[in-house]
């Protein structure tokens, strides 16, 4: 017996063979429909096999008083093929062609069997669900008009025509295709609901993601007002104080070392600048990535009037802010560590999207460095840049060779992991 299988398309539902009855293969969501198709089932494998063992008690009923042996026959291959059939399905399902020939076997053994047994036209009422659910809406339909006009025919040679014998095959057709209907109708109700669901979970887990993105900038800008109040003002304050000692007996032997505090001091203090602006992205307020990038090459190039930056490409979706955040941030690192490392003349920054994923890429015409160093590949910017780009989903790629310059280039998706 055939269990359905539902298409992609609400309208249509496609069965295949299975021992267990109709059961579509719906989302785990759908048990109240497995429910049904399955009681629907057990309900069709026993009619079949009572109408089976009536329409065999019936072909031993010959006038002579012999069995008739081709009923017999045809009544034995008809349960065989069926039997196999929907074991063969359970445990290896087949493709629709091969359905399509078992039930083509088993309408011929069922004519042949009627041929000879007219109570074997009773079987024509389980077989209208076979047509139904293997052959889909139309065909299935005109299928089951024809095994109803196979049926009636059947009895009325064998009995004479009959209300009876002309009226019970066409109710059952009718039956049959509104059980049918109905069972498609509940299907494009569960597939619905399963789709409400779908878009109610989608949407869930989109707000989780904005509040986890609003929790981490919220907290990534409370670190960097506290790290602006505690170190980078004790560094400062240190720095003021160094340099008034300095300034105050220029003579004193210890003043080279108060110089050389004063200086570490000041780099303390420029490094944890650019941890600030690295936590808080200032450059992305009230603009976009684009704009945002230029005001980072503007800055550098202001303290390094010697050294041309520029910014080329545009993008045609503004990215979320957290991935907007990440590329200034890589953006700013990437810089940083050029002008520091590099001494180049020339940096490059160009910023583009396609495909749903969006390239940042920042060149340099400086010194280069080899990669696979070990002291490279240590290097605490880079497994930095590394981890923000990875943590989105994206991958983050440097070129460089000594003499030839340095190229980092980052793709991200622009709903990538990590929430997104």
């Amino acid at each position: 017996m055939p269990a359905l299988v539902a298409t992609t398309s609400v309208d249509r539902v496609t069965p295949v063979p299975d021992t267990a009855a109709p059961e579509m293969e719906l989302p785990p969501e759908s048990v109240g429909v497995r429910a049904v198709l399955a009681q629907l089932q057990v309900a069709l494998h026993t009619l079949v096999a009572a109408l089976l063992a009536l329409t065999l008690v019936n072909a031993h009923r010959d006038p002579a008083g012999e069995p008739d042996l081709p009923a017999v026959l045809a009544a034995v291959g008809f349960a065989c093929v069926y039997v196999a059939g929907t074991v063969w399905e359970r445990r290896r399902p087949a493709g629709r062609r091969a359905r399509l020939g078992w039930l083509v076997a088993v309408l011929a053994l069922w004519a042949a069997l009627v041929v000879r047994v007219p109570e074997a036209a009773y079987l024509v009422f389980p077989l209208y669900f076979v047509a139904l659910f293997l052959l889909g809406v139309w065909a299935g339909v005109v299928a089951v008009a024809v095994l109803a006009t196979v049926a009636v025919v059947a009895l009325g040679w064998h009995n004479g025509f009959t209300p009876a014998g002309i009226v019970g095959p066409a109710v059952g057709a009718l039956v049959a295709l509104g059980l049918a209907a109905g069972v498609r109708a509940l299907y494009r109700e569960s597939q619905a609901r399963r789709e409400v669901i779908a878009e109610l979970v989608a949407t869930r887990s989109e707000l989780a993601a904005r509040e986890r993105e609003v929790g981490r900038e919220a907290e990534r800008a409370r670190l960097a007002g506290e790290i602006h109040d505690t170190v980078a003002q004790g560094l400062s304050s240190i720095g003021m104080l160094l340099h008034a000692a300095e300034r105050t007996d220029p003579g004193h032997p210890a003043v080279e070392q108060i110089r050389l505090a004063r200086e570490v001091a000041g780099e303390n203090l420029a490094e944890t600048r650019r941890l600030i602006d690295a936590l808080r992205p200032v450059p992305l307020e009230g603009a976009s990535l684009t704009d945002a990038l230029r005001r980072v090459a503007a800055r550098v190039g202001a303290e390094n009037p010697s050294l041309d930056v520029r910014v080329e490409g545009d993008l045609t979706v503004e990215p979320p802010a957290e991935l907007a955040a990440v590329s200034v941030r890589v953006a700013q690192e990437a810089l940083a560590n050029a002008v520091r490392h590099g001494s180049p003349t020339r940096i490059g920054l160009t910023v583009a999207d396609s495909a749903g994923d969006m390239t940042l890429t920042i060149s340099d015409d400086g010194r280069g460095f080899d990669p696979t160093a070990p002291r490279a590949a240590a290097s605490f910017g880079l497994d930095g840049m590394r981890r923000r780009v990875t943590d989105l989903g994206g991958t983050l790629d440097v070129e460089s060779a000594p003499g030839r310059g340095t190229t980092v280039r980052a793709v991200v998706p622009l709903r990538g992991e990590g929430g997104r």
